[in-house]
């Protein structure tokens, strides 16, 4: 009688396993890291996280940092650092732009309506005048 023996794959040790890799970052985790960096950097009021995406194997998020400021935080998603950051003024997105001032037209308005009860009272003075 043969006895037949199963053969089991070598278990390996400690040693002999592969290191783990480190924690690989997803984009919520990232915008809240560069988030925290601006607001110890004294942003406390106005940040919006508008963007974010992988560029040269790190993440990059954009933030609008109240009406006028845009800010670029460069994120490493193996080690967690903020490795880059810049502040930038935003352009300038071009205004509904009337020919006349708001302020011009309201004192042409102002002028108007002077003018339209300056004749009125002095129609009605000559109606008056008429009579006596």
């Amino acid at each position: 009688m043969a006895i037949a023996r199963e053969q089991t794959a070598p278990v390996a040790s400690a040693h002999q396993r592969t290191p783990p890799e480190p924690n690989s970052l997803n984009a919520q985790q990232v915008t809240s890291i560069a988030l925290a960096f601006l607001r110890s950097l004294g942003h406390k009021r106005g940040i919006k996280p508008t963007r974010v995406f992988i560029e040269n194997q790190r993440y990059v998020v954009e933030v609008e940092i109240g009406k006028k400021t845009l800010a670029n935080v460069q994120v490493d998603p193996m080690t967690s650092e903020i490795k880059a950051y810049a502040l930038e003024k935003k352009p300038e997105e071009p205004a509904i732009s009337l020919p006349v001032e708001p302020r011009a037209m309201l004192i042409m308005f102002g002028i108007s309506v002077a003018v339209s009860l300056v004749f009125a009272v002095l129609n009605l003075q000559a109606a008056l005048a008429g009579l006596m």
